[in-house]
């Protein structure tokens, strides 16, 4: 009996140290990709994986309206040349690369049309694979004492972090992009699920 007390003891340790090893993986790939990314923008990265788009779609109609408004408004960015399209177009989300961020440069060239991608976005909020509020808040405890230790020198990460933690302790759970990443990266992107978008794209 305690043999196998001991053993079960190990095999859960080697679990969450597997899944520590996935979530410092995930944050390292994003501080890679966007060096000026702040905790704000892991936060969101995290909960985008775990939550989904869902909290996006209160009415189809009007998520239709807002996705041609911010396309006309990023093709004028792009051919005033105010910045360039960004190099990857189909981003994974979180360590469990649930959902894609699927950046709007797809309809603009002819990719995806506006129709199709509205679709996969309103799917991916009916349909994706999510967890409860409560099982992320937990997720974020776990994600915070990660970028405390690991990456603490995240600009302003001790304050953001302080922040983030208020917040989610009072249910405000859906945040924005951070500043500097918006200014950075003019993000222009809608959230699909990993097999929506592998449907939407036809990948292998």
């Amino acid at each position: 009996m305690k043999t196998k007390r001991v053993f079960f003891v190990f095999a859960l340790l080697l679990l969450i140290s597997c899944q520590n090893n996935a979530v410092k993986d995930a944050i390292s790939a994003q501080l890679r990709q966007y060096p000026d990314t702040r905790v704000q923008d892991i936060y969101k990265n995290f909960c985008q994986d775990n939550l989904g788009p869902g909290h996006l779609v209160p009415d189809p109609e009007v998520a239709k309206s807002y996705l041609l408004t911010e396309l006309e408004l990023y093709r004028a960015d792009l051919d005033s040349a105010r910045y360039d399209k960004p190099a990857s177009r189909y981003v994974p989300v979180g360590d469990k690369g649930n959902y894609v961020r699927v950046d709007l440069s797809v309809v603009l060239d002819g990719i995806c049309d506006a129709d199709r991608l509205l679709e996969a976005f309103v799917r991916s909020a009916n349909e994706g694979k999510t967890v409860t509020e409560e099982q992320w808040k937990e997720k974020w405890k776990e994600i915070s004492t990660i970028i405390r230790k690991d990456f603490y020198d995240i600009p302003d990460a001790e304050k953001d972090l302080d922040t983030i933690d208020s917040l989610v302790a009072e249910d405000h759970l859906i945040l924005h992009h951070s500043m500097a990443f918006s200014q950075a990266y003019h993000p222009h992107y809608r959230i699909v699920a990993k097999d929506i978008f592998e449907e939407l794209f036809e990948q292998p």
